[in-house]
């Protein structure tokens, strides 16, 4: 999804939802957009100040969390790391490198139709989330894998 398309699509998600819009969620809305690096809530807070100094972090998390229970972003939760933040909630893979961090979003079809495993089990899927884990394209290099080109 392009950033204009999200940042429309999250503010026209909060009119409906009775979500004001104050000058600072306008600010994290539009980081959410342009962002592809699925921010933390501490980086988002950072470049928010730069336009919105007296935002808090606390202003962060409560928005963020008021925009994922409206279904309008997502958050990806680790066990071993700060959570991260998307803007674009279509379906797609989430490629995480286990060495710095990055993570990258890649476009690919659903492994499975989601009709086939309600019509199979009776299971309503409403979210999707997929991620592959492994080393960047920037980490490989580190650690001694290289990249091979192609001919």
């Amino acid at each position: 999804m392009k950033s204009e398309e999200i940042k429309r699509r999250i503010i026209e998600g909060m009119k409906e939802k009775g979500l004001k819009l104050t000058r600072q969620r306008l600010e994290i809305i539009d980081i959410l957009s342009r962002e592809n690096s699925h921010p933390t809530a501490s980086a988002i807070l950072a470049r928010a100040r730069k336009q919105a100094p007296s935002i808090s972090l606390s202003t962060v998390y409560y928005t963020l969390d008021a925009m994922k229970r409206a279904g309008l972003i997502r958050e990806l939760e680790f066990n071993d790391r700060d959570s991260r933040y998307e803007g674009d909630v279509s379906d797609h893979l989430n490629l995480v490198c286990n060495d710095c961090g990055k993570i990258e979003d890649f476009k690919a079809s659903k492994p499975v139709p989601l009709g086939k495993v309600e019509k199979k089990t009776g299971f309503r899927v409403d979210s999707v989330r997929f991620e592959y884990y492994g080393l960047c394209k920037d980490c490989r290099p580190k650690k001694g894998q290289f990249i091979l080109a192609k001919k």
